[in-house]
């Protein structure tokens, strides 16, 4: 019998157990729609899940040797990177890819938000990819501490006493997190838990219903409708072609691991062992959350100890809670984007989003100053340097968008700048310039709304 006979026999067995042939037939004639944007921006999808996958392979490996315990943690990831072969090179693999998963996770979120593919019927496939995203925060966070050294310890102690300002229930939150009320092995315990068995589960589970809704609803055809042109086969032009990034992306991986084993060196991008943790040293100055973390870490030094009668830190957390509501609303609040129109509004958002993340984690990052600033001349340095590379980076921006994309709404971007040009280069006050730059914006939002309500009306003139 020939090779073509066996595989057709086996092809008929397979068929007749598992009806195998409508899902051939649906690969046979599912289409990737081609539009005027980009395509690069359907293969980060693909991209954030081979790095997920390379988190698992690597994480599965570590946890051969790994051995949580206050006398076996420091010293088991020593071992795993000084004694067992390879050891340091899966490590390294094993942070460098979690470091790119939220780079390629961050990018994918705005690049939909941006294209819009968050409309009817994907709002679901929104929700889900939004929950991803705070899954793989929580696997960054929890990870952080599992070394047991000094850095980690610390920056732990700073992120989880940022939570009982949570307002009501933050107290409790913390004593579940830590295990008491300082930060000691049973915090370890609680964080490899999380790590290895809960959150892994609910990341599954989550993958699974986000690429079943993809698979059944398709990827979000360009906005303005069919471009003419026949969408790509999903199998193999589109397969294929994914393939390849994820070889790309291997390449890439394993040359940073290579060259730089312990990071870039930058502000929450640094996994050199270093000394073991100890409880009852004093924390050395300048311990930073990771870098996705950075800008909460700036946003609750902005706010004063007290403001309306609530503490600052409460306030804050409070304030981060309505934008990421607002964020995760966004296929509901965007009607224009519901009834497949443009929503320059919205896009302008998009925009204003990153222009506020980025100053907030420039400027928790210290740029502009060699050592961490300790006098209000040195925090003044850091605004100003941070603030002009922000409206640097938002004036190419803003050309692209002219120039290759004809946008004409930049009320909120322009907003969030002249907030970062107020205390960055003038030194306003953080919230006192926001405060004033919102209110500006919603005044000529309004003022525009009306404008087209009154020209919309049967009594305009004719």
């Amino acid at each position: 019998m020939s090779n073509g006979d066996t595989r057709g026999s086996l092809l008929r067995w397979l068929d007749e157990r598992y009806e195998l042939s409508p899902l051939l037939a649906y690969m046979r004639h599912k289409e990737v729609p081609v539009g005027a944007h980009p395509m690069v921006w359907y293969y980060l999808g693909g991209a954030t899940l081979f790095f997920f996958l390379v988190q698992v392979a690597t994480g599965v490996l570590l946890l051969m040797y790994y051995q949580p315990g206050e006398a076996t943690s420091y010293e088991s990831i020593r071992y795993i990177a000084t004694k067992v072969p390879f050891g340091w090179l899966v490590r390294a693999i094993h942070c460098w890819s979690a470091h790119l998963m939220i780079v390629s996770l961050v990018i994918h979120m705005f690049s939909t938000m941006l294209l819009k593919a968050y409309r009817p019927p994907r709002e679901l496939t929104w929700l889900t990819g939004f929950a991803l995203f705070g899954i793989a925060l929580g696997f960054g966070f929890s990870g952080y501490l599992l070394p047991w050294n000094e850095l980690s310890f610390f920056a732990t102690s700073v992120g989880t006493d940022s939570v009982k300002s949570v307002p009501v229930i933050g107290h409790w939150l913390l004593l579940v997190m830590r295990g008491g009320e300082d930060v000691t092995i049973h915090t370890l315990y609680r964080f490899f838990a999380a790590h290895v068995v809960i959150l892994p589960v609910a990341c599954f589970a989550l993958v699974g219903v986000h690429l079943l809704f993809i698979q059944r609803q398709g990827m979000a055809p360009p906005l303005h409708g069919a471009s003419g042109r026949k969408g790509m086969p999903f199998f193999p032009n589109f397969a294929l072609r994914d393939l390849l990034l994820w070889l790309v992306c291997l390449t890439g991986l394993a040359s940073l691991a290579v060259l730089l084993p312990y990071g870039p060196s930058l502000p929450g991008m640094e996994w050199e062992l270093g000394a073991k943790a100890d409880p009852l040293a004093p924390a050395y100055p300048g311990i930073k959350p990771e870098w996705y973390f950075l800008w909460i870490y700036q946003l609750l030094k902005e706010f004063p100890p007290h403001l309306f009668g609530l503490e600052g830190p409460e306030l804050c957390l409070l304030v981060v809670g309505l934008l990421m509501g607002f964020w995760a609303m966004i296929p509901w609040l965007d009607r224009s984007a519901r009834r497949n129109r443009p929503s320059p509004a919205f896009t302008d958002v998009g925009f204003a989003a990153i222009y506020f993340l980025t100053f907030l984690t420039l400027k928790a990052a210290d740029l502009g100053v060699a050592v961490v600033p300790t006098t209000p001349e040195e925090t003044a340095v850091v605004a100003k340097v941070c603030a002009a590379v922000t409206i640097a980076l938002a004036a190419g921006a803003t050309m692209l968008r002219v120039g290759l994309y004809d946008h004409d709404w930049f009320v909120l971007s322009t907003a969030a700048l002249v907030h970062v040009a107020l205390h960055g280069l003038l030194g306003w006050d953080y919230l006192e310039a926001g405060a004033a730059c919102a209110a500006a914006a919603a005044l000529i939002v309004a003022a525009g709304a009306l404008r087209r309500s009154s020209s919309s009306s049967p009594g305009a003139s004719s």
